[in-house]
């Protein structure tokens, strides 16, 4: 195999020059990655509201501030009372409500009383609201700390934000919550591939930007010389220049689709603090690779296996079926039917 190295071609990171001088081997996607991410630190955490930071990467713990609810509240409509003033209370024998309290779900009880009574356990006789059952301490009340307690962790460090993440956060009356949104570019003229990217990069967790500076830039492959050793992606490349990362993306879409999983989702993940998913199931049958390259491989779960399409081929059928994909090693020769497969999910891979 022939190795690559750049050659810095003074047109930019985007430019029409060629990238890389050919030495005697393809570079392994692992040294790839390690000499661009060696020494890189996640972007800096930022402040933002919790309906804005949605989507993004949790920079800090996400933790409750208080006891939720802080008092005692109401489950249901009704009337907050002690539940001992009702022991015996039937339709036979109704017990007089004094000074009823009506109350709604999520309502604070007042001190002192312990329960609701539900409407329909009550009648008005001769103009005085009377229960006609007993009531148990606690019925129709959710107590104090029951949804959470202060300090429990709600969501860790790493974890992407979701719309119940957000909820919660209003909920308990978290203003501002700390997260990671590196800026990324596509400048790429292929319409579907650039589309793709942008919403793949927002779904990261990525500000998806037009201007610069970028933390990372996706663009067309100029030199489509192979130089990774990375099957579909030999012509992809991933190098830095100061804090920026930038990915030469290939031509074809399954080279497109090769170099943003086995390039852009580990920068992602670094830049965020983020961990890709990973679920292992069986294999439904064998794979076969190739020694000496990394290889894609697309995967969908079925009947608690992995089904798996050919190794290192990308169709469009095939993406549209797959749910998770894995990237063999270098040195595997492949896998039995039945071995255990870690793989990441397609849609939703960090967080």
């Amino acid at each position: 195999m022939r190795r690559m190295t750049m050659l810095r071609s003074g047109h930019g990171p985007c430019g029409g020059g060629s990238y890389f001088k050919i030495m005697n081997r393809l570079m392994p996607l692992d040294a790839c990655l390690g000499e661009a991410l060696n020494g890189l630190s996640p972007v800096s955490a930022i402040l933002a509201g919790p309906s804005e930071a949605c989507g993004y990467i949790l920079a800090e713990d996400f933790q409750l501030p208080r006891d939720m609810p802080a008092t005692a509240e109401g489950l249901r409509a009704g009337f907050a009372v002690t539940a001992m003033d009702f022991v015996g209370a039937s339709a036979g024998v109704p017990v007089p409500l004094d000074h009823p309290i009506r109350v709604v779900p999520g309502a604070a009880l007042p001190p002192g009383k312990d329960a609701v009574l539900p409407e329909d356990a009550t009648d008005t006789g001769f103009g005085v609201l009377e229960a006609l059952r007993s009531v148990n301490p606690g019925e129709g009340v959710r107590h104090a700390g029951h949804d959470g307690r202060a300090g429990e962790v709600l969501a860790r460090a790493g974890t992407r934000l979701s719309a119940r993440h957000v909820m919660i956060a209003l909920q308990v009356g978290i203003a501002r919550l700390a997260i990671r949104r590196p800026r990324a570019a596509v400048v790429i003229d292929d319409p579907a591939q650039a589309a793709f990217l942008r919403g793949w990069l927002s779904a990261l967790g990525a500000d998806v930007v037009v201007d610069s500076p970028a933390d990372l830039t996706l663009c067309a492959v100029h030199d489509h010389t192979p130089r990774l050793a990375m099957t579909p992606a030999e012509t992809a490349w991933l190098t830095r220049e100061g804090s920026s990362l930038i990915v030469s993306v290939p031509a074809r879409f399954d080279g497109m689709i090769a170099a943003a999983l086995g390039l852009v989702l580990p920068v992602m993940a670094r830049l965020t603090g983020a961990a890709p998913a990973a679920t292992s199931l069986p294999l439904a049958r064998k794979l076969t690779s190739t020694v000496g390259l990394s290889e894609l491989v697309l995967l969908t779960a079925v009947a608690g296996h992995w089904q798996s399409q050919p190794v290192g081929t990308v169709t469009l059928s095939g993406l549209a079926q797959a749910s998770a994909f894995a990237i063999l090693p270098p040195d595997s020769e492949g896998l039995p039917a039945g071995a255990p497969l870690t793989a990441t999910p397609l849609d939703l891979p960090l967080g």
